[in-house]
């Protein structure tokens, strides 16, 4: 199908979404759809610039607005519902919500422990419990447990609310849209959460992971009566917990779940570790540096030694002058935001 022709499908679907039903005050924001060579914005092809390089909300002629990068011909509902999760990111930056995570010092500092993790799979199997039906006792464990995670490992417990804010929220709306759009895609998805969130190796990347744990953690806190929709309520996430008493919750197979996201750490670490061997084995070089670190793709990024992972994309900057590098790459880091060497991978 030609990009315009998906364009105006994909807006009728975004026009039939009741936007205030799933968060009040939230509207439909303009839309941009693009691919490697054309970009189609409100319904009119544009010159395609280095702005249009990820999903996401950008600013864009003095307005926020949604983008959306089409790798291959989507169903339109779930582009639909996608669309609406980017402009719900517009939302958060014209309300002004205040709990963005610093994604690329979490690529250096994120710790994967499988202490911390063995306990949020025992959350996610009470957040999928939630999703069945709200229970009193089972909501409580669940921010013990939390309170305890937040206070044991402190930074990560942060960097995970922090994306379960931001990303989780969005994929809420997603998920609501769908159900608006096309009832049985909405009940599918639903059952992608049930079928991987207790599965260890699901929580890796942890930024990935966290858009599910969100979505249900509004879905929890809503129920309980707990989740506000003002602005001023940001962070909800994490300000619940304020009086919350931390507890062990001690739960059957505890050692056998240490064990076995230990395990999941070992592969993601080696997983990681394989893929910058390969593309220092492949020595495709594409930039030295030194250059800033101006952006990359966050929603999979690694992190291993000294070397970081980026898919689709790479924003560097030279001075004032920033460079979009479309691809895949493995980025040989000097510090936290100083490039060395970019490596070509795939």
């Amino acid at each position: 199908m030609r990009l315009d022709q998906l364009y105006r499908q994909a807006a009728d679907a975004v026009a039939a979404v009741n936007f205030s039903r799933i968060w009040p005050g939230f509207r439909p924001l303009r839309f941009a759809l693009f691919d490697d060579e054309t970009c189609i914005f409100d319904g009119c092809r544009i010159e395609k610039t280095d702005a249009f390089c990820a999903n996401t909300s950008i600013r864009y002629q003095g307005e926020q607005i949604a983008t959306w990068k089409v790798i291959e011909e989507p169903e339109i509902p779930v582009l639909a519902s996608k669309l609406v999760h980017e402009m719900f990111h517009g939302f958060q930056q014209l309300q002004g919500w205040d709990c963005w995570p610093d994604e690329l010092e979490a690529l250096h500092r994120y710790e994967y422990l499988a202490g911390n993790l063995s306990l949020k799979l025992r959350e996610n199997e009470l957040l999928l419990a939630l999703l069945e039906r709200f229970d009193e006792a089972s909501f409580r464990e669940l921010l013990a447990h939390r309170k305890l995670r937040s206070e044991r490992f402190p930074y990560a417990f942060s960097y995970e609310s922090q994306v379960e804010e931001i990303e989780g929220s969005a994929n809420y709306v997603e998920w609501q849209a769908l159900k608006q759009l096309d009832e049985e895609k909405a009940a599918a998805l639903t059952d992608r959460m049930r079928g991987v969130m207790t599965q260890p190796e699901a929580l890796f990347p942890i930024r990935v992971s966290s858009y599910y744990t969100g979505a249900l953690m509004i879905h929890a806190l809503r129920g309980a009566g707990l989740y506000s929709f003002e602005p001023a309520g940001r962070p909800v996430i994490r300000s619940v917990l304020q009086d919350v008493e931390p507890s062990d919750g001690a739960f059957t197979g505890k050692n056998e779940c240490l064990e076995a996201v230990s395990d999941a750490i070992v592969a993601y670490q080696t997983e990681s570790e394989a893929i910058v061997h390969s593309a220092l084995e492949r020595n495709e070089v594409v930039l030295t540096g030194p250059l800033e670190l101006a952006g990359l793709n966050v929603y999979d990024a690694r992190s291993f030694q000294e070397y970081l992972t980026s898919t689709y994309f790479l924003m560097v900057r030279d001075g004032i002058e920033e460079r979009l590098l479309p691809g895949c790459f493995v980025i040989r880091m000097r510090d936290e935001k100083t490039i060395d060497t970019v490596y070509r991978w795939k």
